[in-house]
């Protein structure tokens, strides 16, 4: 006979989530147990695209640096909204200004001020893209760093994964079931871990681009979304 002890969070309607109380609940298996982790995943095609954009300028005097850097990405963040990325999806990262040096013979030698600004925005329009890092560019951003892909909505992507890894579970779990001479399983425990597989974040440089010049080449691909979990069965008769 072996005892299971599942952690289960209770909650009342009054209760906040931090007055949340744990309990424990004792469920005790009369058969053999099976613990299997399974993992399964579903292909999706992205339709948001994550990246981080911005200015870096130099000048000698940190008011110089700053009125620069302010100019441009005021023209940078301008853009961002003319293609028809929302308020809601611009959001600053990082403001820096910092002195900048060069070393001859070891020795530090002034050269000015730096000043940087990024943000993250996010572009819901993918076929806007490519024409979209083009025009910063020519806007005055001097950083680029993404595109990420994603689905805004991947609640049925992740129904989907789920589904797919528990038929896998129980399909498994049966079988070796049957190899030891039982008929059927029954869930005892189950818990999830989620996880989506794919595009990471390519850095893109910036540069000056003439009108004639073709638009920078992107390849959303498929993401893999997918669920991992882990089950305790009961092996019965």
């Amino acid at each position: 006979m072996r005892k299971l002890v599942l952690a289960a969070l209770l909650a009342t309607g009054s209760m906040t989530a931090g007055e949340a109380m744990a309990t424990q609940v004792n469920i005790t298996a009369t058969n053999p147990v099976i613990d299997l982790t399974v993992s399964e995943t579903v292909e999706a095609k992205p339709d948001i695209a994550t990246f981080s954009t911005g200015v870096q300028t130099m000048a000698p005097t940190a008011s110089e640096a700053v009125r620069q850097n302010n100019t441009q990405m005021a023209a940078v963040v301008a853009r961002l909204k003319k293609l028809g990325i929302a308020d809601r999806d611009i959001q600053t990262t990082q403001i820096t200004l910092n002195q900048q040096f060069d070393y001859r013979d070891g020795s530090p030698v002034f050269k000015g001020y730096q000043a940087s600004n990024m943000v993250n925005a996010k572009l819901r329009d993918l076929k806007k893209l490519s024409a979209f890092l083009d025009a910063l560019a020519v806007d005055g951003a001097t950083n680029f760093n993404g595109p990420t892909f994603g689905v805004d909505d991947d609640t049925k992507f992740r129904d989907a994964a789920r589904d797919k890894t528990w038929a896998t579970a129980i399909a498994r779990a049966k079988a070796m079931a049957r190899k030891a001479g039982y008929s059927d399983v029954r869930v005892l425990r189950v818990e999830e871990n989620d996880g989506q597989v794919g595009n990471y974040p390519m850095p893109v440089m910036a540069r000056a681009m003439d009108a004639s010049e073709k638009s920078t080449p992107i390849a959303p691909g498929e993401l893999s979304i997918g669920t991992t979990l882990s089950f305790t069965f009961e092996m019965v008769r």
